[in-house]
């Protein structure tokens, strides 16, 4: 294409004023579409034209898209194309050693279609315009109308086309489902991935229990050493991370979500809070890429990883819709018990449950130049539990909800392409305490997303005596609100006591039983201990929510010797945290506790009474002798952040270089944070490449602190009857104190990260290889240091280090010998990791004398022993993927295995020994044993009339049933297995 040298005339400053203001919307948009010049190889990057190296080809004349597929088996290539674009057009045979491409421009001949190179192996076909529809440009070119690309079978993709991004793996909408678990959470076909952890073989407490179960919320991951909350999640380029903090200072003995092993609850938690806002289904997940290292300049705010997915597009060509229903219950799964002697001695039942999915999806035009898409999926959940002996007899029914909604409507207009899309979340978890008389805390996250967007194409132009082509404009206006909610009922709490035990002459026996709770609590029999009966519940309203807006733009095109990208974006976030009123925990005393005065118990002769002098809380057989108060609160903070980059990608014949640097300002924490990228790759050979690379990563502007400092703490009322039995009103006032949580004038948490790797395509089986090394230092990492009664201070003193030794194969299977098969992808990776981290939660406490570890006797704190016991790592890890469509592309099936190699770790033993005066808990060397897991996928098309069909689906988790490295408690003993989902969908 010759380069076209302007000036930047009025006309386009005007064009820059009308996507920066992202005026015209969609309004006046009466036809016409973006051109999109077709491109030859030869325009292409050095990395394209390597990739097109002779081979036997040979494939016949017939129908255009068997041919197609014929040739991304025999090629290895991938072609995008609408089946639409094909349907009725016949190709020319092609037969001998020739390069893919040039076979592919004769497979082609007389169809009418061109070709576009995406990628060093991937090309999408395009619908030839005549002269007169598409227009001729200045220099004889033909401007084509763009067709929307979908992939002709499931790919895994190392990389992109950028040769810096050696940290990339980019999958489709087939693979993401084949390595998802079944549940429709699209984060769970990370687990498989190198440099992801998930799992953590130290977990005594890993049964099952009924939130277990009822959770659908995405899963949580550590990616390349961070930590779960330090992940950058964006949903077609929406940033959907939580800001406004997952962690609690409160309580450490009381860490994570709510479970029916633990009757601790905390009124000063927020229970459900989740470092997404919005949870993906897997259904309407179009690709997703997985960035560990070697992040582009243009991502930012995190310490992890990157996770981008992409949704499904509009469809442009007729009225298209699917549908699908999925079941799962206990009568498809398969139990084991996983207790360290293997006994059941409460003899726990396995839960009961069932999960249903239903998605649906809506796409179409609905002008020449104007397609929309509706998209809504939800997921049900139901369970039961028993609640404990003195309660009844009665069980529990507990359900959750997880719902997805998506509207988008794109236009194809003169002015560019505008896009505008809105996302809501709204997932809502019940739970009732088994230790509680009618104690509820429903946890729900409400949130909603919407996006307003506008590209643009520039003609080539020169600026400043450079010259530049195929140069983009995308703006992008984001809002959205997201609250995480306790919604619990009852503002107070009551703790009656109904046994009391006394040891009277050596002898223990019940001196006190409460008849005032007869209607609902009963006695256990077996029990020897003093009990209470609770009632009341954890506060009717209590939560924590942020809202979000943001204006970016990004400019990229084409420049020298390959490409540039620019951008920046400003952003507004307000964070809120409340309590809508006080809550009460009242906790009850009775006569038989108190061992003087002439009316309380005495000399073993029976329960006395107490005479009130009060209304509050006061009985002749008990009273509230303790009252804390948490009082109602409403904080909100604010921050404004502003961050820019700028990278260049450049290839000189055998070298590549991506210099790039980002900058990150917000006005919480005043920090100017700079950070350099670059990576540089050397292709001494064809189809064989070194990399290096050194790159910087800045911690997330987050509110976490702001919002929880000068929450009101817990204001603790305390009275005691007088000598004669009275009972009068709490008198004593305690000052109100505050947590005290400023992070304001600390340093930006960041990590350096080293990288080395390795690309080549072996002779062999032609596939992709790819080796890599990754050493990653974190510092300045938030810590807690010496709270005091009021406060926690608040530390740069952290640090981390993660190290990495990573192997990956990808590589689409030739299938031509057999006729069945229209496709396979195999993937595989194994991955050496080793993480260290001085604190695994910024709350927790370098010196915490209460949480301590014992380790060969010497004594640790729980943060300083954290590197020892894992932080989710599992040392060696390999992974292997296999998938392929059948029989016309009737019958799909995937499997993938993960597979942890044998490893010597630690645990804790559940003993416990004294030293120094302090309690601490007992860890010992432990051989944790090899663990293979193997997940099988599939669907049949039972039915199909044109584009229309019935599809059959089946997903089985753990197909052997292995149990792992973790174990239970007798609470909860059962951890499942062997895992099946069925159902069925339905294109129209």
């Amino acid at each position: 294409m010759a380069e076209r040298s302007v000036s930047f005339g009025r006309h386009r400053l005007a064009m820059f004023m009308v996507s920066t203001a992202l005026v015209l919307v969609m309004t006046g948009a009466t036809g016409g579409t973006t051109g999109a010049r077709a491109q030859d190889a030869a325009q292409k990057p050095a990395a394209a034209q390597r990739a097109t190296t002779a081979r036997s080809i040979s494939i016949p004349g017939q129908s255009l898209d068997a041919a197609l597929k014929a040739f991304t088996r025999q090629s290895g290539w991938q072609v995008g194309y609408v089946t639409a674009l094909v349907a009725g057009r016949s190709s020319q045979p092609v037969a001998g050693e020739t390069d893919p491409l040039a076979a592919l421009r004769t497979l082609l001949a007389g169809s009418g279609l061109d070709i576009r190179v995406t990628g060093a192996r991937t090309v999408s076909l395009v619908a030839a315009s005549s002269t007169d529809a598409a227009g001729v440009d200045a220099d004889g070119s033909t401007v084509l109308e763009e067709i929307t690309v979908t992939s002709s079978g499931g790919g895994v993709k190392l990389g992109t086309d950028s040769a810096g991004d050696t940290g990339t793996t980019v999958m489709d909408s087939t693979q993401v489902g084949i390595r998802a678990d079944g549940s429709g959470d699209a984060n769970s076909f990370l687990r498989g991935l190198p440099n992801v952890q998930y799992q953590n073989d130290t977990n005594d407490e890993a049964g099952v229990d009924s939130q277990a179960i009822l959770n659908t919320k995405p899963q949580e991951l550590s990616i390349s050493g961070g930590r779960t909350y330090e992940n950058n999640f964006i949903l077609n380029g929406i940033g959907i991370n939580t800001v406004t903090g997952t962690e609690e200072p409160y309580d450490q003995g009381n860490q994570g979500e709510l479970s029916d092993a633990n009757n601790r609850y905390d009124a000063d938690r927020i229970y459900g809070l989740h470092s997404q806002t919005l949870f993906v289904p897997t259904e309407f997940v179009e690709s997703a890429t997985v960035i560990d290292s070697n992040a582009s300049a243009r991502y930012g705010s995190f310490q992890g990883g990157v996770v981008e997915y992409k949704l499904k597009s509009p469809a442009t060509d007729r009225l298209r819709a699917t549908a699908s229903v999925e079941y799962e219950s206990d009568a498809l799964v398969e139990y084991n018990l996983a207790t360290k002697d293997g006994l059941n001695p409460n003899n726990v039942k396995e839960p009961e449950f069932y999960k249903k999915k239903k998605a649906i999806s809506v796409s179409g035009p609905i002008t020449d130049n104007i397609a929309v898409i509706g998209q809504y999926s939800v997921t049900d959940a139901w369970t039961n539990k028993a609640k404990d002996y003195i309660y009844g007899d009665e069980d529990v029914e507990s359900e959750s909800k997880n719902e997805f909604y998506r509207l988008q409507a794109n236009a194809e207009t003169d002015f560019g392409t505008f896009k505008l899309e809105g996302l809501h979340t709204d997932y809502s978890q019940d739970f009732e305490s088994a230790s509680y008389r009618d104690l509820e805390i429903d946890t729900a996250t409400q949130s909603y997303a919407g996006k307003l967007e506008h590209s643009y194409d520039f003609e080539d132009f020169s600026l400043g005596g450079i010259a530049l082509s195929n140069v983009s404009l995308t703006s992008k206006l984001t809002a959205s609100k997201s609250d995480a909610l306790n919604l619990g009922g009852d503002d107070t709490v009551r703790n009656w006591q109904s046994t009391f035990f006394r040891t009277i002459s050596g002898v223990t026996k019940n001196v006190f039983t409460s008849t005032m709770l007869d209607d609902w609590c009963r006695v256990d029999p077996s029990s020897t201990t003093t009990t209470s009966c609770r009632e009341g519940g954890m506060g009717s309203e209590r939560g924590q929510g942020q809202e979000r807006y943001t204006w970016s733009q990004d400019l990229a095109g084409d420049v020298w010797n390959g490409t540039f990208r620019t951008g920046y974006e400003f952003g507004f976030t307000e964070a809120h945290r409340w309590r809508a009123k006080d809550y009460v925990n009242y906790t009850y005393r009775v006569a038989a506790s108190y061992t003087s005065g002439p009316n309380l118990w005495q000399n073993g002769n029976g329960v006395k009474t107490f005479t009130c002098n009060t209304t509050e809380e006061c009985y002749a057989e008990q009273f509230a002798a303790t009252k804390a108060v948490y009082k109602a609160y409403d904080l909100t903070a604010q921050i404004m952040q502003a961050n820019s980059y700028l990278e260049l990608d450049q290839t000189f014949d055998w070298l590549n270089i991506r210099p790039g640097i980002r900058l990150d300002y917000d006005d919480y924490q005043g920090n100017l944070n700079i950070a350099p990228r670059l990576v540089a790759t050397v292709t001494p050979i064809e189809d064989f490449s070194i990399s290096a690379g050194y790159n910087r990563y800045y911690d997330a502007a987050n509110l976490a602190y702001a919002v929880r400092d000068q929450q009101p703490r817990i204001i603790t009322y305390i009275r005691t009857p007088s000598s004669t039995g009275v009972v009068g009103n709490f008198t004593t006032t305690p000052t109100q104190t505050y947590y005290s949580l400023d992070a304001s004038d600390l340093k930006t948490p960041y990590t350096d990260e080293f990288t080395a790797a390795i690309n080549f395509v072996d002779p062999l089986t032609e596939g992709d290889w790819r080796l890599r090394y990754m050493h990653r230092s974190s510092r300045d990492q938030y810590a807690s240091s010496t709270p005091t009664s009021t406060s926690y201070v608040l530390t740069n003193n952290a640090e981390g280090s993660y190290d990495s030794f990573t192997a990956e194969y990808a590589k689409q299977l030739p299938t031509a010998a057999w006729n069945p098969a229209d496709n396979s992808v195999l993937s595989a990776s194994i991955t050496w990791a080793d993480n260290n981290v001085s604190a695994d939660s910024y709350f927790v406490d370098e010196d915490d004398l209460e949480d301590r570890i014992s380790y060969k006797g010497m004594s640790y704190t729980k943060a300083g022993f954290n590197a020892i016991t894992g932080n989710m790592d599992i040392p060696l890890r390999a992974q292997v993927g296999l998938s392929g469509s059948f029989f016309e592309e009737r019958l799909n099936l995937g499997v993938s295995a993960n597979y942890n190699f044998a490893y010597d770790g630690v645990a804790e033993t559940g003993d416990t020994e004294d030293i120094d005066g302090i309690q601490h808990d007992i860890w010992d060397d432990k051989a944790f044993a090899a663990v293979l897991t193997v997940d099988l996928s599939g669907s049949y098309k039972v039915a199909e009339v044109d584009e229309h069909g019935l599809t059959l689906n089946f997903k089985v988790a753990n197909v052997f049933n292995e149990m792992g490295n973790a174990t239970t408690k007798s609470g909860q003993p059962w951890v499942i297995g062997r895992t099946l989902w069925v159902g069925a969908s339905a294109e129209f």
